[in-house]
């Protein structure tokens, strides 16, 4: 098995587990939330943070669940050895938006906690960097039909 190959099926199996993740954390963030709150009790003027915890939480399951769909959807694309085709530029796009999408659903939350404005600025920031990677996609796609009418 090549070296890619070992790769591009850890990336798939590391997706799978993220679906498990994703599920999990749904399933426990209320209990998590309270273990959070319980452990920031002693924060002072640091008001009821769980309920807006738990809704920015709940906000992003949407964007992670979107963004695990297109990142499996990219995956067997590539294994099927079709790197460079427009779907895949579609999918970066969306995985792009689903990160801007966190990221305001965090503005809310850092409102309470302004600790969260690092999870806003991290996920604004991949989220950038995605639309680089899918402006680099898109181009790479365009040359492939070029040379595709060439020949």
């Amino acid at each position: 098995m090549k070296q890619k190959d070992k790769s591009l099926i850890a990336s798939q199996i590391v997706v799978k587990v993220c679906y498990a993740l994703v599920l999990a954390c749904c399933i426990f963030a209320p209990a998590l939330v309270r273990y959070y709150d319980e452990k920031t009790a002693s924060i002072p003027n640091r008001g009821d943070v769980a309920a807006p915890l738990l809704i920015t939480l709940y906000c992003c399951v949407p964007f992670a669940v979107c963004v695990l769909v297109c990142l499996d959807l990219l995956l067997k694309n590539i294994a099927d050895g079709r790197p460079f085709i427009t779907k895949n530029v579609t999918y970066l796009r969306i995985i792009s938006y689903c990160c801007f999408g966190v990221a305001l659903a965090f503005i809310y939350f850092a409102v309470l906690r302004p600790f969260a404005f690092a999870i806003v600025f991290v996920a604004a920031f991949f989220g950038l960097i995605l639309r680089v990677v899918k402006n680099c996609f898109k181009k790479a796609v365009k040359i492939r039909e070029e040379n595709d009418a060439t020949i």
